[in-house]
């Protein structure tokens, strides 16, 4: 299997230099967010060992190693897009190297997976511009992959420096926490022997440390980023102790669009769902009820004031508006996929897949926007551990993934 993995990053490589040059060696104008992100590593440029004055007062919400390597960049290159598109464009292609190189030997679900990542709408664009999302994926995917082989330090380190590259990243140390936590409570005969196993299982302690690292970030900042480009952008203090129900709706609607719905077609895991309520009967009566009082009283409605003008939550939004499903029965279709997303991740068989769904899905009701790329680290992580069916499998429905 490892002649498949070079065949593929060959086949890979070749893409990435055929892309290059389609994209004129990635010259060309600022496209959106790189027109206020060249300046930020530009500001960086000036202090490759950033002072804590300059974490304080740079003008971005995302933490700053991605402006920290792009200041280094800058540095010792010279101020000009295309280098820091460069850079950005080589971490992607390290993210699909890590992906492919440390799967399972043996997945009937390999080029699936791969492809399920590489497809999603967003992938190319936060690849091919000087955008963020990248540099804090490939540090998830490093620390998944450090946890899945037992290396729980590294892996602790690989997220920490995730959140440092996007705050919301902590959702998946707390996802391995909680999973730590049910399998001490899964084989532990009484209270005694689980609180006794809790302080004797380092493992998840050390991605408890991973998720508090955000709090030195909160502190200097006195909030979740930089007060004066949270009032830019009008995400005020007021805003801040409110929770968004609606975008939990949404990115639930992503995760079945992009990930639980061409699982279910091509794994052929339909018969899964159809059994869900007979298998499963009090929690799809729980679904139901949650799903309508969402769609209710908490519609999904992208935020929308003098900064943020885009009236869409993010493609599959627009795509339902264009062909004019709007209103109420959009809501209803939303409720739908994710009564689907639900039946896919939850039930008594919870695992490591349903954590990383539970933290992502809830942290993202936090969330500034709704947009279908903030979906992508989880639907990255959800393929790539598709592959290990110890993490994976949920009922007798599922068949083995390695032969």
């Amino acid at each position: 299997m490892q002649s498949r993995k070079l065949h593929t990053s060959l086949f890979l490589f070749l893409v990435f230099i055929i892309i290059f040059f389609l994209k004129e060696n990635f010259n060309g104008a600022l496209y959106q967010d790189e027109n206020h992100y060249l300046p930020t590593a530009v500001f960086f440029s000036q202090e490759p060992i950033p002072s804590i004055d300059l974490l304080k007062s740079y003008n971005e919400l995302n933490t700053p190693l991605p402006f920290i390597l792009g200041g280094w960049v800058v540095h010792f290159l010279g101020e000009n897009i295309q280098y820091l598109r460069l850079l950005t464009y080589g971490v992607s292609f390290l993210l699909l190297m890590v992906f492919v190189w440390f799967s399972p030997e043996r997945s009937r679900r390999f080029f699936l997976c791969l492809g399920g990542l590489i497809l999603f709408p967003n992938y190319y664009l936060i690849s091919v511009f000087y955008y963020t999302d990248i540099f804090a994926m490939v540090a998830v995917l490093a620390g998944t992959v450090a946890y899945l082989n037992n290396r729980h330090i590294l892996g602790a380190v690989f997220f920490i420096a995730g959140i440092c590259c996007r705050q919301y990243m902590l959702a998946f140390p707390a996802a391995i926490v909680l999973y730590e936590l049910l399998q001490i409570l899964k084989n532990s005969t009484g209270v005694k022997q689980f609180v006794s196993s809790l302080f004797l299982n380092k493992t998840w302690m050390l991605y408890a440390v991973a998720v508090i690292s955000i709090v030195p970030w909160v502190i200097l900042w006195h909030g979740p980023a930089p007060a004066a480009v949270m009032a830019d952008q009008h995400y005020d203090s007021d805003k801040l102790v409110q929770y968004n129900f609606g975008y939990v709706l949404y990115s639930s609607v992503c995760l079945a669009v992009y990930y639980v719905i061409p699982e279910m077609l091509i794994t052929g895991k339909l018969r899964y769902f159809i059994d869900y309520p007979r298998n499963y009967p009090r929690f799809f009566v729980l679904f139901l009820v949650v799903i309508l009082g969402l769609i209710v009283f908490f519609p999904a409605k992208q935020a929308y004031n003098p900064y943020f003008t885009w009236p869409y939550l993010g493609y599959i939004d627009q795509l339902f508006m264009t062909v004019g499903i709007t209103g109420f029965l959009k809501q209803i279709c939303f409720g739908l996929l994710m009564l689907l997303t639900l039946m896919r991740f939850v039930s008594p068989h919870f695992n490591l897949a349903g954590c990383v769904v539970l933290f992502n899905v809830l942290l993202l009701g936090k969330a500034q926007l709704s947009w279908d790329k903030y979906s992508l680290p989880m639907i990255m992580i959800l393929w790539f551990v598709a592959m290990f069916d110890e993490h994976w499998a949920l009922t007798k429905y599922t068949k083995p993934l390695h032969q």
